[in-house]
């Protein structure tokens, strides 16, 4: 249920406000109440206090979603995007919008608030407005219901001040007709690469060449970084030994999260769906309804569901008869969800209308919810304590470590009865037998001194490497004698790229004179390959980020079907093949861009209005973590 919470919120709001004010007490569900209520006050923005609370509530919420999208990267990309900043920016900016609405005697009345409320499937019972499922589910996160019910107001009050912005923009059908070209007209094309390998055996260099290159061009014949160092590594594993795990911590472990040892109810089902749009007319809902009532007579008068999937259903399933297979609560939208968990085996569903159309749903299977008893799982919840209390102990063991000087590197080795290893001479590219790849190792190094001790921090079931570091070696100009089978390599290739180059000007020249395209690539050595791309397409297969085939590629046609890209030293010969636009309703996609083009006038008008309002707003940064930045 909490899912669902989080979902909708972010439907209703962020979508609103297109992703700029990202802050809600809608979406706290699960934190509030965690920081407690002491009144701190980070920021004023005109007579508004923003409190640590909420920016803490604020950020936990955003930094639980990065871990929900990126995993165990999440704490870095916040790290990278500077997500503390952004939400205190981007709670100034709410509550800009908010004393702008107030200015503007805007309001949100007990009516519209009472409306939304009424109108979320999660205070729902059998489709109705229930008040005991709205308190249990406040009380059950921990959210005082005055507090959400505000919360609530000044969200829909953003959305009254957000279409105020964006009332009478008007998208025209030519800047739509151009943005559809653009985003779903795909260009096919085959191409030939002029690979410089190809032509280096056509290459040679003498001596002198040699030697003469190799003057001009140290750098690129310098050794790496090279390191030896002393080490052992540190796991889990070298403190469970010392852990015991008692029955009445099993017990209470398995009280707690039982919730964790419960295989929720599965369906299996299938369904048949007619798209539709949210915002559909009315004349359009039922028409496709009579379509699908028309279907659902014929199941129910003996018709086989699968083929009339197979036949009529526009989801991709359709091949498949409309087989969704197995999920679980959750997995589906609400609407979708609801009706099929309310079903028994074999019966099939009314219409059943949800964010992508209208459906007809057959349960097929259905397995049970099953709870573990404690014997059951036991063994593993006694592994889950064991592991995390070797990690605490693994944690404190590391901080004591990371405070040592490398004099007491043997010592501690010694301590932990860990076998201290020597390394051989290694660089970024080696592998030490044991550790693995040292790439990720090196940059530490290269900020030690020799002596000094760290800490290579990998995870707990690889082991950390304690390391101290040994000699070094700094990067130096190889001799030409022991650099002369890389030089000679360089020199060739710099010679075959430019012969492939000077191929490929060669043949464009044929081609556009009426020779054949693939024989002359075949009697090069060259192979041709297949491409197709839109304007959007930016890492394109087999080349990647290749901006000057793309330039190249998307202004070829018919009467200028060939084209050469040259984009650092790599020549490609390309051969417009046709012209086609994707899969899918040409009008419905239209309508998509035009909403897409009005979002992203509203969102340059609303950043428009931010700034604006920030110029002329008394904002004052109480906590000096803080910085205020410019808009932008």
């Amino acid at each position: 249920m909490i899912q669902e919470l989080r979902e909708y919120s972010n439907s209703i709001f962020f979508k609103i406000l297109l992703g700029v004010i990202a802050i809600t007490f809608v979406l706290s569900f699960g934190v509030g109440g965690f920081f407690g209520d002491r009144k701190e006050v980070i920021a004023t923005v005109n007579d508004n206090e923003i409190l640590l609370r909420e920016y803490r509530e604020a950020y936990q919420n955003r930094i639980q979603a990065l871990r929900q999208q990126f995993g165990e990267s999440a704490d870095q990309i916040a790290e990278q995007i500077n997500l503390r900043q952004q939400v205190f920016e981007q709670l100034i900016d709410r509550y800009l919008l908010l004393s702008e609405a107030a200015d503007m005697n805007l309001m949100t009345t007990d009516l519209e608030l009472q409306d939304y409320i009424r109108n979320q499937p999660f205070f729902q019972k059998n489709g109705q407005f229930d008040y005991a499922t709205y308190e249990t589910v406040l009380s059950q996160n921990r959210i005082v219901r005055h507090e959400y019910e505000n919360s609530l107001r000044a969200d829909i009050l953003l959305t009254k001040k957000q279409q105020l912005i964006g009332a009478g923009l008007v998208i025209n059908d030519r800047e739509v007709e151009q943005a559809y070209r653009r985003d779903f007209e795909k260009i096919e094309v085959d191409y030939v690469y002029f690979d410089p390998q190809v032509f280096i055996d056509q290459t040679n260099a003498d001596e002198s060449e040699l030697r003469q290159y190799h003057l001009e061009n140290p750098d690129q014949f310098k050794t790496l970084n090279q390191f030896r160092m002393e080490y052992f590594t540190l796991s889990t594993d070298d403190f469970k030994n010392n852990v015991n795990v008692r029955e009445r911590e099993i017990r209470r472990y398995y009280k707690k999260y039982e919730d964790n040892f419960v295989t929720p109810a599965e369906i299996k089902a299938r369904h048949i769906l007619f798209k539709l749009a949210p915002d559909a007319s009315e004349e359009l809902l039922q028409e496709k309804r009579q379509q699908l009532g028309k279907l659902l007579d014929h199941i129910n008068e003996g018709s086989s569901f699968e083929e009339l999937a197979i036949k009529h259903s526009e989801d991709g399933t359709a091949a498949e008869g409309g087989d969704l297979g197995w999920f679980k609560p959750g997995e589906m939208v609400p609407e979708f969800e609801n009706a099929a968990f309310a079903m028994e085996t074999g019966q099939v569903s009314e219409i059943v209308r949800s964010p992508f159309g209208l459906h007809l749903i057959k349960v097929e299977q259905r397995k049970q919810e099953v709870t573990k008893s404690l014997d059951e799982v036991r063994d593993e919840i006694t592994e889950i304590l064991a592991e995390s209390r070797a990690q605490k102990l693994l944690d404190e063991e590391l901080e004591k470590l990371l405070e040592l000087a490398g004099e007491s590197f043997a010592e501690e080795a010694q301590r932990l009865s860990k076998e201290v290893k020597k390394s051989e001479w290694f660089d970024r590219n080696d592998v030490i037998p044991g550790l693995g790849s040292v790439n990720e190792l090196i940059p530490e190094l290269e900020l030690r001194k020799q002596g000094e001790m760290g800490i290579w921090k990998r995870n707990p079931v690889m082991g950390h490497v304690i390391y101290r570091v040994g000699e070094t070696k700094e990067p130096v100009v190889r001799t030409f004698e022991d650099a002369e089978s890389d030089v000679e390599n360089a020199v060739r290739l710099e010679k075959a790229e430019a012969l492939s180059l000077e191929a490929a000007k060669k043949t464009l020249t044929q081609v556009r004179g009426g020779e054949d395209f693939e024989s002359l690539a075949q009697k090069q050595g060259l192979s041709t390959e297949i491409m197709e791309f839109t304007v959007n397409t930016r890492f394109l297969p087999l080349l990647g980020d290749n901006s000057e085939f793309r330039k190249v590629g998307l202004h070829l046609n018919e009467n200028e079907p060939f084209g050469l890209s040259v984009n650092e030293k790599r020549a490609d010969l390309i051969r417009f093949r046709k012209r086609t636009f994707a899969d899918g309703n040409p009008e419905e996609q239209k309508e998509n861009v035009r909403t897409q083009l009005l979002q992203n006038l509203q969102q340059a008008l609303l950043s428009k209005e931010l700034k604006r309002l920030r110029e002329s707003a008394e904002i004052e940064v109480i906590n000096p973590v803080f910085r205020l930045q410019e808009s932008s």
